[in-house]
């Protein structure tokens, strides 16, 4: 009875301890969790919506194509500051550069009526009739594609902070908040709404690009 009565307070001990170590793993479980998950965690950006404004921004900039107006379509619709992304595919892999203006562009364009839906491009080297873009028109479509941010996450993996935080929060933003526009045969670009006035912020060249 005496012994015990000893033991009791190391029991008692042991008990707490054993307790306020499994507390502690949980607790150091939950937080590492919440930090990856903030780490994962996007930013959500509210794209504007399509307005009459948008389609006429759009209409200048299909006549100053049609026009072959670099000097005005680079002064008015290519930010002075930021320029635009250039997306393009060397040696099979996905590239960028950043432009300040546009220097060479096809000025042929058949329709100036902007159809709001998405256009696809085929390659198909087994079946000639299937290659191409599945339709004809202009084309403003809200779904892009992530070109920039994955290009920048990838080449991060393999060469540490090789991007910056702020230059991949940046590509985000303007991948989130842009509209594609697809003129068949001749251009994909996105535009987006900065600063209150609407600018070409990315050329594709990537989607009609058939080599893999």
């Amino acid at each position: 009875s005496t012994q015990a009565k000893t033991l009791f307070p190391y029991t008692t001990l042991f008990r707490s301890l054993l307790i306020f170590i499994i507390l502690s793993f949980f607790i150091t479980a939950c937080s590492v969790n919440n930090n990856q998950l903030q780490v994962n965690q996007k930013k959500i950006y509210e794209k504007e919506p399509i307005t009459p404004q948008l389609k006429n921004e759009i209409n200048q900039i299909l006549q100053l194509i049609k026009q072959n107006n670099l000097a005005l379509l680079n002064g008015k619709y290519i930010h002075p500051k930021n320029g635009y992304y250039e997306v393009t595919r060397v040696e099979h892999k996905n590239i960028f550069e950043i432009k300040n203006s546009i220097t060479k562009i096809d000025n042929e364009i058949d329709s100036f009526e902007i159809k709001i839906e998405k256009a696809t491009f085929n390659c198909s080297p087994l079946d000639d009739s299937l290659y191409g873009w599945d339709k004809e028109g202009v084309f403003l479509n809200p779904q892009t594609t992530p070109f920039i941010t994955k290009i920048m996450e990838e080449a991060n993996i393999l060469q540490a902070n090789r991007f910056k935080k702020e230059e991949i929060e940046k590509a985000d933003f303007i991948e989130q908040t842009s509209y594609e526009v697809v003129i068949p045969y001749n251009i994909i670009f996105y535009i987006t709404k900065l600063e209150n006035n609407w600018y070409i912020t990315l050329i594709d060249n990537i989607t009609t690009d058939c080599s893999r």
